[in-house]
């Protein structure tokens, strides 16, 4: 069932639908209140009868005759007739009331008896009706006598047609505006759904530039608008960043490659001493480790992208130890002093291989860059609910221009320093990982300050 159709029925069928059974329900309570009216009104009549029939001796009567309101009052008066034990008539009100024949008042019984019937009165009163009661009223010897009460429904009738002339009325009105409101917000919800899909069908088929059209309301939709808008955003730059990142890579396969084949080439071209054969074998092992250094280094960055990051509960110290301890080695060979400073524990929810990972970037980076005699202080502090870890060294630090591009993929400082320009993209990405950021700055005493966070999970 398409939207604009489920708005139409839930927003304007239904609705109707229990708007008319409401008026419908209603009006039969109203019917049932108006009847029970004029049932008790005769039921008090009949009442006022039954006690005053015989107050007269060998004379019963009908009060009914004797009303001195009997003018003003003829609407709400009921039409009347007193029967004798034989089913004669003894009286009846008004003199030209259309009564009921052969009647046997034995038969009736003491408890009012209330039916509604096709009024008799004429051809004049044909289409009314009437409310007649029957009731037997033993005289003064016992024997039974009848009275019958009728009142007419007409006032009844009327006043029932007019309550359906005006609830249908209302119900008319009532599904127009319903009808008229539903069919322009099903036409405007729709649309905007509709733009949404169609921009989902563009990113289906691979348009990343498309932009969901502006949607100016405050509701779900409009947040929806606004998420799959990021999320547009998101996934370009994600596409840019992956075809940024192919090129690079191809662009750093390339060059040891070409370095390679120039020397293997140079070397095919004419017979060499074994010492010119050895140089040449040498500078292509270095280029092979550095394509080993450079796909170990893509492996790792694409595992984190890609496969779900398994976290514990821990302590980082530990893994912070041992990532110090790693580095010292190569610090010796640079003739770098690591320092480190940590509190007893730290407890968090991380990934032990991941944030290690980061860590060994972060101090090799340090190393690298740093002087001879040089020190690099690693240090592990709380703060507003989130460890950071910090590493500074002693190198040249970082231009404030390139603070943001370092972290992307094959970026370095100068195209001829060490490494393959992806371990800072690595610490961004485990950061981002575990709900944190990373960024650098400015030391102290010189040099550059790399940190990142651990947010909570």
């Amino acid at each position: 069932m398409q939207l604009r159709t489920r708005l139409m029925l839930f927003g304007a069928a239904l609705p109707l639908a229990l708007l008319i059974a409401t008026v419908v329900i209603s009006g039969l309570a109203f019917n049932r209140t108006l009847l029970a009216e004029h049932d008790r009104a005769l039921l008090g009549q009949a009442g006022v009868e039954a006690v005053s029939l015989f107050d007269r001796a060998n004379n019963p009567h009908l009060h009914l005759l004797e009303s001195p309101l009997d003018s003003q009052i003829r609407d709400f008066t009921p039409r009347g007739a007193l029967f004798g034990p034989d089913g004669e008539e003894i009286a009846r009100y008004p003199a030209d009331a259309t009564i009921p024949e052969h009647v046997d008042p034995g038969s009736w019984t003491l408890e009012p008896k209330l039916v509604t019937v096709q009024d008799v009165g004429g051809p004049k009163r044909a289409e009314h009706r009437d409310r007649q009661l029957w009731v037997r009223v033993d005289g003064p010897d016992g024997r039974p006598h009848g009275l019958w009460l009728a009142a007419s429904l007409e006032r009844h009738d009327r006043e029932m047609a007019s309550y359906w002339r005006i609830a249908a009325l209302v119900v008319v009105l009532v599904a127009a505006v319903l009808l008229a409101i539903q069919i322009f917000h099903a036409r405007r919800l729709g649309a905007r759904v509709g733009n949404l899909t169609e921009h989902m069908r563009k990113l289906r088929a691979g348009n990343l530039d498309a932009v969901p059209p502006e949607d100016h309301e405050h509701d779900e939709i409009a947040e929806l608008r606004r998420a799959i808008a990021e999320t547009t955003e998101r996934l370009a730059a994600a596409r840019s960043s992956q075809d940024r990142l192919i090129a690079d890579a191809a662009h750093e396969l390339r060059t040891p490659l070409a370095a390679m084949r120039a020397g293997i080439d140079v070397a095919l071209r004419r017979e060499r001493p074994a010492e010119q054969l050895r140089e040449t074998l040498e500078h292509t092992l270095v280029e092979v480790a550095r394509l080993g250094d450079l796909s170990s280094s893509l492996l790792d960055l694409a595992a984190l992208r890609s496969s779900p990051l398994q976290r514990g509960r821990g302590d980082l110290v530990g893994v912070l130890i041992e990532a110090v301890d790693a580095a010292r080695a190569l610090a010796e060979e640079r003739g770098c002093v690591v320092r480190m400073s940590a509190p007893a524990r730290a407890i968090a929810e991380f990934s032990g291989p991941a944030i290690r990972q980061a860590l060994d970037n972060l101090l090799n980076n340090a190393i690298k860059f740093s002087p001879t005699a040089g020190v690099v202080e690693v240090t592990l502090i709380e703060r507003e609910h989130e460890w950071m870890f910090t590493v500074v060294d002693a190198g040249p630090g970082v231009p404030a221009d390139a603070r943001e591009a370092v972290f992307e993929p094959f970026h370095r400082l100068g195209r001829a320093g060490p490494g393959g320009g992806l371990g800072l993209a690595i610490v961004r990405n485990v950061a981002a990982r575990h709900h944190g950021r990373a960024w650098v700055e400015d030391a102290d005493g010189g040099g550059a300050r790399f940190s990142f966070t651990l947010g909570e999970a």
